[in-house]
């Protein structure tokens, strides 16, 4: 055990002596680790800040709802899964209405929708403070003062007066119903005169929380069209995943890129460390054959090289990675123009990963000449 730590001890002393007698070797290694690692970072990290963009960008179109609209002759209309079960199943948002008319508000129509009494604790917020009728309208389409506003029912020209309130553009109801609705609880629907049409459309949107690509939108297009099928109901699904398809398409083919960059900082590296580990090895392989004469086993002089070259890349990846997290900002803004879009860890941590990856293997590709080295016969270095 102590000549095993006196080994050790040696090793390290040795080491730090050629570090010092010829600095340029580490510094070689750490400038060069250090700016490719830099380099595939701001690579890598555009790329997954351009999907992020183009992600957000989809989103704030409406890129991550799926709409079905259900058209049924009876009375009572499909039976449309609970929110709770929309969640459980897909890890979605939903909201659900019923088309029950249409009214005109200032020249303008409107349609009317009423819920199911089962998501009453989803749309009791948006009625009127006495739980009655409410106008709906976008925020950023102000047609509407927010207040009284009166109402003439289509078909039977009863004027009632209702209140307008505002809803934010990214709300699901105005994603569903872009140019407003009347909101009418389900026990006053029939005092508005519109009962007999109570079923003669339903409406569910579904938005996808987490959306991954055209797969997260698949799913939910498959569950409303098996719905539709086993309620025997005419209707149609809208979303847009094709479109997403064809991004996915696009990001596959830049994927091929980033493992085509990755395999290149692979190759330069594992030459360097290939190259100064087996230019060392020979400057001291006399002193080596000693050891080894000794009773130093080789796998101790092969992983001193190994530990060196890890400590070294290792710190030199580090600093990459903390001078990239410092620097996106002014990376993406000024050199990639992608504006304020800004990465935190766990969304770069798959690129850090594939990174570090690829450097270990070229630690270990490193050892290889400095295997074969220290495996040599004792008498033929001594001679």
């Amino acid at each position: 055990m102590k000549s095993l730590i006196l080994t050790v001890i040696y090793l390290a002393k040795d080491t730090l002596n050629r570090w010092v007698s010829r600095i340029s070797s580490p510094l070689a290694r750490v400038l060069v680790v250090f700016f490719l690692s830099l380099c595939a970072l701001c690579f890598l990290g555009s790329y997954v800040i351009t999907a992020k963009a183009l992600r957000d960008k989809i989103r704030t179109q409406g890129g991550d709802l799926v709409q079905l609209m259900v058209f049924s002759d009876q009375r009572g209309g499909v039976s449309l899964p609970t929110e709770e079960e929309m969640s459980e199943l897909l890890d979605v948002d939903t909201l659900a209405v019923r088309s029950v008319g249409s009214a005109y508000v200032y020249d303008n129509s409107v349609s009317i929708l009423t819920y199911d009494f089962q998501r009453s604790a989803q749309f009791l917020p948006l009625l009127s403070p006495s739980a009655g009728a409410v106008l709906l309208c976008p925020r950023d389409k102000p047609r509407y003062r927010p207040g009284p506003v009166d109402i003439t029912l289509v078909g039977e020209g009863t004027k009632r007066t209702i209140m307008a309130r505002y809803l934010t553009p990214d709300h699901m109801l105005m994603r569903m119903m872009p140019d407003g609705c009347i909101l009418v609880p389900p026990d006053l629907a029939e005092r508005l005169g519109t009962g007999r049409r109570l079923s003669s459309m339903q409406r569910m949107m579904a938005r996808v929380r987490h959306l991954e690509g055209a797969s997260s939108l698949t799913r939910v297009e498959t569950y409303f069209n098996n719905l539709l099928r086993l309620e025997h109901a005419q209707g149609h699904v809208i979303s847009a995943s094709r479109m997403l398809r064809e991004m996915d398409v696009v990001l596959s083919n830049q994927t091929q890129c980033r493992a085509a960059f990755c395999i290149g900082i692979v190759g330069i590296v594992g030459i360097l460390l290939t190259a100064l580990a087996g230019m060392e090895y020979r400057q001291n392989e006399y002193i080596y054959t000693l050891m080894k004469s000794f009773g130093i086993h080789p796998f101790m002089l092969v992983g001193a090289f190994l530990v060196e070259n890890l400590l070294l890349v290792g710190a030199s990846f580090a600093a990459a990675v903390a001078t990239f997290m410092q620097c996106q900002a002014i990376i993406a803004g000024q050199f990639f123009k992608m504006g304020r879009y800004s990465l935190q860890m766990e969304e770069i941590m798959p690129e850090i990963k594939l990174i570090a990856a690829m450097l270990l293997i070229c630690i270990a590709f490193s050892a290889i000449p400095v295997t074969a080295a220290a495996n040599r016969e004792i008498g033929r270095v001594l001679k």
